[in-house]
């Protein structure tokens, strides 16, 4: 049957976390992603999964501990231990966050906004640009 043929698609388990980084001074987006046995996935297989929007487009690099996105000097995604937890975790590197919210801060930024609101607003553009790559 067209069944036996097709392997079967086991549940996953995510976990997300939103971390300060206190190296680049923005938020970092973590997380991970286990099968039913709590057995970690690889890289390849969580490109494989709808938690990403979009496959990696040609010419990315993808192994075991990272996915990089030509020309990027910096992986877009790494694999490291979580900040207080310890853990191990997938992350989106934060050193190009800034330059990224700061594009549609340009954009949206008015001129009578206070501190709290320009940091809110930034912290709803952050949210909105990881959501643009993730299902959350």
């Amino acid at each position: 049957t067209a069944a036996a043929e097709r392997p079967e698609r086991s549940a996953l388990t995510v976990h997300e976390y939103i971390v300060y980084s206190a190296s680049f001074n923005v938020p970092a987006f973590y997380f991970t992603v286990h099968d039913t046995n709590g057995a970690p996935s690889s890289l390849v297989d969580i490109l494989r999964t709808s938690f990403f929007k979009f496959k990696p487009p040609i010419g990315a690099e993808a192994n075991a501990f990272a996915l990089t996105l030509p020309p990027g000097p910096f992986p877009l995604l790494s694999q490291g231990d979580h900040p207080t937890l310890g853990t191990p975790c997938w992350y989106f590197h934060p050193c190009e966050t800034d330059a990224a919210v700061g594009e549609f801060m340009a954009e949206v930024e008015q001129a009578g906004w206070n501190e709290e609101t320009r940091l809110v607003r930034w912290i709803e553009l952050w949210v909105m640009i990881v959501g643009g790559v993730l299902n959350l």
